[in-house]
C-alpha cells in the first residue's frame, strides 16, 4: 500500500474506526445467532455497549451495519491517485488489486464473507447495496471528470462507470453464489477483462 492510501490517522479516528469496527462485528453475531430480521439497532447498541444514537451516527441505518466498509474512502483517494497515469480501467484494476485483494484480505476476509453473505441474501441490504454503487458511480464519474475534463454529467463517463461498478457487484455476487472457491482477485480481473476488450462475449 502508498503512503497515499494509507496515510496514518489521528487518535479521534482511530477510536472511531474501532468503534465501528466493534459494533459491525456484534451485529454480524447476532444476525447469525438471531436471523437479520429480528435485531434492532437498540439490541446492538445493548450488546456492543454503545448508545442506539452513535450507531445512527456512525452508520445511518441497520442496512449500513452491514455495508460499512472502511476501504470505500481509501479505494476512491487511490483511485484518485492512480486516474493521473492510468485509464480508468487499469487504475480500477490496479486499486481493486492493490487494496480489496492485498490489506482487505490479509487482515479481513472473514468479516467481508460474512457481510457478503447478508448482502446478498437480504433484500433491503441488497437494495441499499444498489444505492451504495449508485453513489460509488457517481463518485467515479467525478474524480475521472477531474482528470479528464469530460462532463461528470455526460453519457460517456455515465456508462463507463457504470459498468465498472456494475462488474464488481457481479463480482460479489459471483463470489458469494460460487461458496467464495476462487480468489475475488481472480474474479474481479475477469471482470474488467470483459469490460477492457468492449463486452464482446468469446
Amino acid at each position: 500500500m502508498t503512503d497515499t492510501t494509507m496515510r496514518p490517522l489521528g487518535l479521534r479516528e482511530r477510536k472511531k474506526l474501532k468503534a465501528m469496527r466493534h459494533i459491525q462485528e456484534v451485529a454480524l453475531d447476532l444476525f447469525d445467532r438471531d436471523g437479520y430480521a429480528h435485531v434492532t439497532i437498540e439490541r446492538i447498541a445493548a450488546e456492543a455497549e454503545v448508545s442506539p444514537s452513535s450507531i445512527y451516527r456512525y452508520f445511518g441505518t441497520k442496512e449500513m451495519v452491514v455495508l460499512w466498509d472502511e476501504y470505500d474512502p481509501i479505494m476512491l483517494k487511490a483511485f484518485d491517485d492512480r486516474l493521473a497515469a492510468k485509464d480508468p480501467i487499469a487504475a480500477l484494476r490496479e486499486v481493486l488489486t492493490d487494496v480489496v485483494t492485498t490489506a482487505m484480505f490479509e487482515q479481513d476476509e472473514r468479516i467481508m464473507r460474512r457481510r457478503m453473505y447478508y448482502a446478498m441474501e437480504e433484500p433491503s441490504i441488497r437494495a441499499a447495496m444498489s444505492r451504495q454503487g449508485d453513489d460509488m458511480a457517481l463518485d467515479l464519474r467525478r474524480t475521472i471528470a477531474k482528470h479528464t475534463g469530460r462532463d461528470p454529467d455526460g453519457l460517456e463517463l455515465r456508462v463507463v462507470t457504470a459498468a465498472l461498478i456494475s462488474a464488481f457487484m457481479e463480482a460479489l455476487a459471483y463470489w458469494h453464489e460460487t461458496g467464495f472457491r476462487d480468489s475475488l482477485k481472480e474474479i474481479v480481473d475477469g471482470a474488467l477483462d470483459v469490460i477492457e476488450r468492449g463486452l464482446r462475449v468469446e
